[in-house]
């Protein structure tokens, strides 16, 4: 009797265990269309997170940073949301038409750029300088240091050179460009924790540009990434299953975690999308899906 009683506590603990891990919610996360593909498919965003369009702030006064040691000082002109930031940049231009932007919730430097009228105009005709490409790694790594701390914390990507030609007097004049990108990664995923560093052959600093620096830190971010794909793909077929289009294939191309103006963590995705209308004819397209993975607890 004894033997009976314990098998059936053993099977009647082994059944409560499999409905309490049955019982578990799968991951559901909540995806929106970010920015769309401007084309005949005509699907259309569903937030507004980025706006990408300039609007005016009343009485700003003239605003300083510095870049380099060197201090710039300019005039109010416009502000903005975009880059997929978390914050709004105050843009400011001094009197050499140099322009750089200002984060407007804590003053810091969100970008400079350089390359205004004069820079083009004298940057081109210098000589290169030695072991240029060495020599803009260096300086790039030693801004963004200043910028980002513990520089070990980042992946350093580079792009391609791009090489521009001039042409005076007869004479043609080669630059070339060098972007270097340092970049946090997040469980594997790049985030919008960056900083982009673009330096001329000429040993010249052209433009500097920082993301969401150290807006991760002290928090746990945990997702299940076949969930936040899965409701990429439910997304897809919602949307297009709403127009005349069918989904013949996509293709998650580039996934990264940002941090939006409203505080959610999300993870933003580029998708390519080919789609076939009522007689079949093929169209590629793309959108951009923002997948909330968590929320800012700042």
């Amino acid at each position: 009797m004894k033997k009976i009683t314990v098998v059936v506590l053993v099977w009647v603990a082994l059944v409560s265990c499999i409905m309490s891990c049955s019982s578990e919610k799968p991951h559901v996360y909540t995806s929106s269309i970010s920015n769309v593909a401007n084309d005949e498919v005509g699907v259309r965003s569903e937030t507004d997170v980025w706006t990408g369009l300039y609007f005016q702030k009343n009485n700003m006064p003239s605003k300083s940073c510095q870049v380099s040691g060197n201090s710039y000082t300019g005039s109010y002109k416009q502000s903005i949301v975009d880059k997929l930031n978390s914050y709004t940049t105050d843009i400011y231009e001094d009197e050499r038409d140099i322009e750089f932007g200002l984060r407007s919730d804590n003053g810091n430097l969100a970008y400079i750029n350089f390359m205004n009228a004069a820079f083009f105009d004298t940057e081109p005709y210098l000589d290169d300088v030695d072991n240029s490409y060495d020599y803009a790694i260096e300086l790039s790594t030693g801004i963004a240091q200043n910028y980002v701390g513990n520089i070990q914390d980042y992946t350093m990507l580079t792009e391609e050179p791009v090489r521009r030609y001039k042409e005076r007097d007869g004479k043609t004049y080669e630059i070339t460009y060098y972007e270097v990108t340092f970049a946090k990664k997040i469980n594997g995923y790049f985030s919008s924790d960056y900083i982009e560093v673009k330096v001329t052959s000429k040993g010249h600093l052209a433009s500097v540009m920082l993301g969401d620096i150290h807006a991760f830190e002290n928090r746990a971010i945990d997702f299940d990434i076949s969930a936040v794909n899965k409701s990429i793909a439910d997304k897809i077929d919602t949307t297009y299953q709403k127009s005349e289009y069918k989904v013949t294939d996509f293709n998650i191309m580039d996934q990264k975690i940002v941090l939006t103006p409203n505080g959610d963590i999300c993870m933003y995705s580029e998708v390519s999308v080919d789609v076939i209308d009522n007689s079949d004819s093929e169209i590629k397209t793309g959108i951009a899906i923002l997948t909330v993975i968590g929320k800012n607890s700042r």
